[in-house]
């Protein structure tokens, strides 16, 4: 029987949790990588604001957060993808961060011998974390942030989003009024006193280990960490 290490890697849109998984999986084939993304609705099924006369990607309506639930379950079941994902793929082209052949290997070393013992599928995803039901399927869960002003210039340096039915592209008050009110929203109760520019609250928050990617943070150090944390969870739990 497959022994499934269930690992979350949660945040904020632009804290840098996507490319990162990406950078991981690719290093170990043997780790499996889905995204919360591929879950995303039907464009006319996504929320629809009024006020604005657009459609929230945003929200947590946004995403088939009942077919999510039930792929973790079938993931840990026995380690296999059920649903037909289709991928948008809205994420860096990894080649072109110029990373250390040498550090990459040593991560890969460590990686693949973890890899031996358990079948390591992380899930990348803005909105794990907001859901109680959710974050208790993982054995892992780490959670990227980054200070507001990190977040909304990183937002909006991207050019736009592919959808399942069309492209998307921000309107310049999008990151203000739909993503960083929605992730404060959805996460607030994560944080001693709400401050999602704080601290986590150890009550509220049991078991989620946090790393700050600021705009000075070397992309390294975060695979250290991520590769770190799998590593010493992974051997934990045999």
């Amino acid at each position: 029987m497959v022994k499934v290490f269930l690992v979350a890697v949660s945040g904020c849109s632009s804290s840098g949790k996507t490319t990162i998984a990406k950078i991981i999986a690719e290093l170990c084939p043997e780790i499996t990588l889905i995204h919360e993304d591929d879950f995303y609705k039907h464009d006319e099924e996504v929320p629809y604001d009024e006020k604005r006369h657009i459609r929230n990607w945003d929200s947590p309506e946004a995403l088939d957060l009942t077919l999510f639930g039930k792929e973790l379950d079938t993931i840990k079941e026995n380690g296999e993808i059920s649903s037909q994902l289709v991928h948008n793929n809205n994420v860096d082209d990894i080649s072109k961060f110029k990373l250390d052949d040498n550090f990459l290997k040593s991560l890969k070393m460590k990686l693949s011998e973890v890899s031996r013992k358990w079948k390591i599928v992380l899930v990348d995803g803005f909105m794990i974390y907001n859901s109680t039901s959710l974050t208790a399927k993982f054995d892992l869960k780490l959670f990227f942030t980054a200070p507001y002003e990190v977040l909304k210039a990183r937002r909006n340096a991207r050019p736009g989003y592919q959808t399942l039915d069309s492209y998307w592209v921000d309107p310049p008050y999008y990151f203000d009024e739909f993503v960083y009110k929605s992730y404060r929203a959805s996460h607030a109760p994560l944080f001693i006193n709400g401050d999602v520019e704080g601290e986590l609250n150890p009550e509220t928050a049991p078991g989620i280990k946090r790393f700050v990617n600021g705009s000075h943070t070397l992309l390294q150090h975060a695979l250290e960490w991520v590769t770190d944390e799998i590593c010493k969870a992974a051997s934990a739990a045999l």
